[in-house]
C-alpha cells in the first residue's frame, strides 16, 4: 500500500494564532456541525482558515512549510483541532494527511498522531460578500477603547427595542467618530478622532461582535480598515478579516441631549475613593440590577448610602469639592453607577445634577471626550 502524502505541514507557531484568531467565530453550541468546524484552505505557500456563525464570519491566513500536489480545502470541528494544537510543542511541525477512511483526516506531529472527522468544504457556509458602502481607514486601539467604554451601558435582554443591543457607531459633524450606547437607564457616549470627514449612515454594531473586535484587536497598534454597508461591517487589520451583520433599527439621534446644559450643582471627586464607598454599601445590596444608592450632598462629602429590599443597610461618606446648598438627594441604580466607575480612567471625575432634566452626568475631569447618564430612581434613605 503506498504511503500517504501529507495534504500540506505547517509549524505551531503559525497555525495555533491563526485558530485562535478564527475560533471567536465558531459556534459553540452547534446544531449544524459545520458551524463548529473550522475552514482550511492550503495553496502553495499559504493556509486560509475561516470559521462562522452566520452572524460573524472571520479569516485569516498563515505561511505553510509545505503544500502537498493533492491538497484540497476541508473543513473539521473547531474546538477538536484548536486543542490539539494547543497540546502540541511550541517547536511542533504539524502534518495534515489523507485520514484511513473517507470522511477523516489525520494530524501528525512528532510521535503524536490524531484522527478526526472531516466534511467537505463544499457544504461549509459563508457570508463572504463584496460590501458596497463607505470605507475608512482608523487607529484600531481607538476603536478597542471605545468599546471598553460604552459596553456596560448596552441592553443585553430583549426588551422589544433592539437598538439597545448594540453599540451605536457614526461619524460626527467634524472628524471625529461617535461611539454610544442606552439601556434604558443609562447612557454611554464616547468620541474619537478621525484623520479625515467620514460619511455613512450610523449603523448599530451586537454587542457580541464589539466583544469579539476587542478581543481580536485590543493588543494591535496598526490601523484598521473599516467597510461600512446597510446590513454588514467588515474590519481588516491585523492580517484578520472579521465580517459581522449589524443590528436593524434607529438610534436615537439626539442622545447627547440626556445631558443638559443648564445642569443646577456640579461636584468634584476622586473617582477611586467612590468607587470604593459604592463598593462598601453594595456590600448589604440583595437585588444588585433593582437596589438603588441614594446620594446626599452635604458641605464637602457626599453621603452615599443603600437600604435593601429586605431592610438592611449602609452608609459611607465621600470627600468632594462643591460650592453649592447642601441637602440635595438622588437615588441611581447601582449597577449602573459601578459601570461608570469602572470605566472612567482618569483620577477624579465631574459629576453634574439637576436643570431641564433631572439626570446625573459623569465627566472625566480631564482630556477625553466621553459622558455617561444615569436617571434618576427612587432610592430608600438609611438609618444613621
Amino acid at each position: 500500500m503506498a504511503k500517504a502524502q501529507p495534504l500540506f505541514r505547517v509549524h505551531r507557531t503559525q497555525l495555533l494564532p491563526a485558530l485562535d484568531a478564527t475560533f471567536e467565530a465558531v459556534d459553540k453550541k452547534a446544531k449544524n456541525p459545520n458551524l463548529g468546524n473550522i475552514f482550511l484552505l492550503p495553496d502553495a505557500d499559504m493556509l486560509t482558515v475561516r470559521a462562522t456563525d452566520l452572524d460573524i464570519e472571520i479569516e485569516t491566513t498563515c505561511e505553510l512549510l509545505d503544500c502537498g500536489d493533492e491538497a484540497q480545502a476541508f473543513t473539521v470541528k473547531g474546538a477538536d483541532l484548536r486543542d490539539i494544537v494547543r497540546n502540541l510543542p511550541e517547536s511542533a511541525e504539524i502534518e495534515f494527511l489523507p485520514g484511513a477512511y473517507n470522511g477523516q483526516i489525520r494530524i501528525r506531529s512528532g510521535k503524536s498522531s490524531f484522527s478526526i472527522f472531516s466534511l467537505p468544504a463544499s457544504d461549509f457556509p459563508s457570508m463572504a460578500t463584496e460590501l458596497r458602502g463607505s470605507t475608512f481607514e482608523i487607529a484600531m486601539p481607538d476603536v478597542t477603547a471605545a468599546f471598553s467604554k460604552v459596553a456596560h451601558a448596552v441592553q443585553t435582554k430583549d426588551i422589544g427595542r433592539p437598538f439597545m443591543m448594540g453599540i451605536h457607531m457614526h461619524p460626527m459633524q467634524d472628524e471625529r467618530l461617535g461611539f454610544a450606547a442606552l439601556d434604558g437607564i443609562g447612557l454611554a457616549a464616547v468620541q474619537i478622532r478621525t484623520e479625515r470627514l467620514l460619511d455613512f449612515p450610523g449603523i448599530i454594531i451586537p454587542l457580541k461582535t464589539a466583544q469579539v473586535i476587542r478581543r481580536l484587536f485590543d493588543e494591535v497598534k496598526e490601523p484598521a480598515t473599516i467597510e461600512v454597508a446597510d446590513n454588514l461591517i467588515r474590519i481588516r487589520c491585523n492580517g484578520v478579516s472579521l465580517l459581522s451583520k449589524l443590528i436593524e433599527g434607529k438610534f436615537p439621534e439626539h442622545y447627547l441631549t440626556a445631558a443638559p446644559s443648564d445642569y443646577e450643582r456640579e461636584i468634584f471627586v476622586t473617582v477611586a475613593s467612590l468607587k470604593a464607598a459604592v463598593a462598601r454599601v453594595c456590600l448589604v445590596a440583595s437585588e444588585t440590577d433593582k437596589d438603588g444608592i441614594k446620594l446626599t450632598l452635604e458641605r464637602d462629602t457626599m453621603r452615599v448610602e443603600l437600604t435593601s429590599k429586605e431592610g438592611e443597610s449602609a452608609i459611607d461618606y465621600v470627600p468632594i469639592q462643591y460650592e453649592g446648598e447642601t441637602g440635595f438627594s438622588i437615588g441611581l441604580n447601582n449597577e449602573a453607577l459601578r459601570g461608570i466607575l469602572n470605566t472612567v480612567d482618569t483620577q477624579d471625575v465631574i459629576v453634574r445634577f439637576g436643570g431641564s432634566l433631572p439626570n446625573a452626568v459623569f465627566l472625566p475631569s480631564v482630556g477625553a471626550a466621553e459622558l455617561y447618564v444615569i436617571s434618576p430612581m427612587m432610592a430608600r434613605g438609611a438609618e444613621g
